[in-house]
């Protein structure tokens, strides 16, 4: 019976670090005014996105000239710069819009998930190096599933190398204050919200990602390792999403702005769900924002990696079980 409490005692205690980090920023950052008023904001851009999308449209046409990169540097910009300004404008802390790193780590920032954005542009070079009869196709998605990893990578950890490697881990990749069963019950949660919107067709419009890569049939056995390379890539990407939204954006720019970075990269983490289902694209802002809150006082993003990629996996599951058993 001793050791049954122990264990208990544990798990609880595991549960309550979570709430302690969020009742940590309810005291120290919360404003119901910031709070919503960033809602808003944010809910503006998806609004305009969704039901009058002409942004959605122009893409298509600039996709093949120099104008696209300035097109996603300012969708990003949009939320992310003005999030901080409208965070200024409520709390009257302006110290960190200020400062020049500042500045410098907002530009870095956009450039590289900009540059992330516009990875299609480098595809016809990319087709031509992996034309491998029917698979041309999926070669050239599972290659720039990779490269899209890369150009957060690369530039991220090289400014972390020259810049705060004496200061802390590489941005949340450390297992310092971290324990799994939280996170898991976070996906336990999500289980019935994946299985219910499994079956809604704006989702089954989505995913699953690698369930119609062309020249791909699932039904074809000899085709399901290919399936399951692309759909491990698929899931390996969120952890350098996490790195860049709760690992780079929080705790490079936390000895800047402390925790009022988390709202502003939360609004930004929304717009690059345009494209995505409603439903998703909203609960993004709360998702992001929750996560953002524990990196930021955990110093770590194992928990948001377990998260992301299983709530991602689960989500191809649920879509692919759907199809084939509808």
């Amino acid at each position: 019976m001793t050791t049954y409490i122990k264990i208990a005692n544990a798990k609880f205690g595991t549960v309550k670090k979570v709430i302690s980090y969020l009742k940590q920023f309810y005291h120290e950052q919360f404003s119901p005014v910031l709070f919503f008023s960033i809602m808003i904001f944010s809910a503006t851009g998806v609004y305009f996105n969704y039901f009058h999308p002409f942004l959605e449209a122009k893409s298509d046409e600039l996709a093949w000239n120099n104008f696209i990169f300035l097109y996603y540097f300012l969708l990003y910009a949009i939320p992310f710069i003005g999030s901080f300004l409208l965070q200024a404008l409520i709390t009257g802390k302006l110290e960190h819009l200020s400062e020049p790193k500042f500045w410098f780590l907002v530009i870095f920032a956009l450039s590289i998930f900009t540059i992330r954005s516009c990875s299609h542009i480098y595809g016809q070079f990319i087709y031509e190096l992996v034309q491998k009869e029917r698979l041309d196709i999926y070669w050239y998605r599972v290659i720039q599933t990779i490269f899209r990893m890369l150009i957060i990578l690369i530039p991220i950890t090289a400014y972390w190398f020259f810049t705060d490697r004496k200061n802390q881990p590489l941005y949340g990749f450390t297992l310092k204050n971290y324990d799994t069963r939280p996170y898991l019950i976070m996906l336990l949660v999500m289980v019935p919200l994946i299985a219910w919107a499994s079956f809604q067709s704006d989702f089954l419009g989505t995913y699953p990602r690698g369930g119609e890569l062309p020249g791909l049939t699932f039904g074809h056995q000899p085709d399901h390792k290919f399936f399951v390379l692309y759909e491990f890539l698929y899931g390996i990407d969120f952890i350098f999403i996490e790195f860049f939204f709760r690992g780079f954006l929080i705790l490079a720019f936390a000895a800047i702005a402390g925790p009022s970075v988390i709202l502003p990269m939360a609004s930004f983490y929304v717009f690059i769900h345009f494209g995505k289902p409603l439903g998703e694209t909203i609960s993004s802002f709360f998702g992001g924002t929750l996560l953002g809150i524990i990196a930021y006082y955990s110093r770590s993003i194992a928990g948001g990696i377990i998260v992301h990629m299983g709530i991602a996996w689960m989500m191809e599951i649920g879509a692919l079980l759907s199809k084939l058993y509808k």
